[in-house]
């Protein structure tokens, strides 16, 4: 979509220099184009008209860590670290121009706007996947059934046994309908599946507490072979109280859209004012890994 405005400049000089005169101008911005660089402290985010002689900068001076999570960020421009700037150069300018520490000499800016009264509003919006090949959908947006802080859909450990959720499932396709959920393991046929079970086989002792070599992983402490691992073997209740989870980790990728309002941009007398500018928006801002290890609640 295209920011593409028609503005008044207003003049508020002595009416004998310009007798109320409006000059007319246009901002004419694709809100795709919206691209940013930084990092707490100092953010910055810009876009470039199609000509790439004019430009919309908005810098916000926060510390803190952006894009992780889905938030909603309104800041008051104060002039100072957070403030917006529309500029017209005098040929084509590009994202290097604003991405170094040192600007380049050229091209010239042949007028600027400066803000430093309004609002901005970013928004993001984080999906996460804990890879446990369920989706959103299916573990709800809600649950956090260990209670450790972390929501079931993007907990790779949901009944915080210390078993990856995705090891309790269907693995092995059984009943055949490629879906892991509608088929999990339930050792000890309790109507609980065992990725939402605290002791899956049934014999009063945790899973989490059946892990004889304490490196909080009760898969490989097997008493009998025949059976298996000692938390999945009822006969077995070997305990060992262990009240910590091992490493989690969560993917995540995130997307921004970027409003001003109440914007006041001025250049000496002038003035251009627009009570909600929809600066452009990004998608997949930022992606990446998060680990982590929540503390044991129950």
């Amino acid at each position: 979509m295209r920011i593409s405005y028609l503005l008044a400049v207003l003049f508020f000089g002595l009416i004998s220099c310009n007798d109320g005169d409006i000059i007319l101008t246009s901002f004419d911005f694709d809100e795709t184009n919206l691209e940013n660089c930084g990092g707490p402290g100092g953010y910055l985010f810009f876009n470039l008209n199609s000509a790439g002689t004019e430009s919309l900068t908005l810098r916000l001076g926060t510390n803190d860590e952006l894009f992780l999570v889905s938030d909603t960020l309104t800041t008051t421009l104060d002039g100072t670290s957070n403030f917006v700037n529309y500029r017209l150069f005098d040929d084509v300018v590009t994202a290097n121009y604003f991405c170094n520490e040192v600007p380049p000499t050229s091209p010239n800016v042949t007028t600027e706007y400066f803000a430093d009264s309004g609002t901005s509003t970013l928004i993001t919006t984080s999906l996460f996947s804990d890879n446990d090949s369920l989706t959103e959908e299916q573990e709800g947006t809600t649950a956090d059934t260990d209670m450790d802080g972390l929501l079931d859909f993007y907990d790779f450990d949901d009944d915080g046994d210390n078993v990856p959720t995705l090891l309790e499932l269907d693995t092995e396709n059984a009943d055949e309908d490629n879906n892991p959920l509608t088929n999990p393991k339930d050792t000890d046929s309790d109507g609980i599946p065992d990725y939402l079970d605290d002791d899956d086989d049934g014999d009063g002792v945790l899973t989490r507490f059946e892990d004889t070599n304490m490196n909080l992983d009760p898969t490989d402490d097997i008493t009998d072979v025949a059976v298996g691992a000692d938390y999945l073997n009822a006969e077995v209740s070997n305990s060992i109280e262990i009240n910590e989870y091992r490493e989690h980790s969560y993917d995540f990728v995130s997307s921004v859209v970027l409003i001003l309002n109440n914007l006041v941009l001025t250049n000496g007398e002038e003035q251009i004012i627009r009570e909600t500018l929809q600066m452009g928006n990004i998608d997949n801002i930022a992606s990446g890994t998060v680990f982590v290890t929540p503390l044991v609640n129950n």
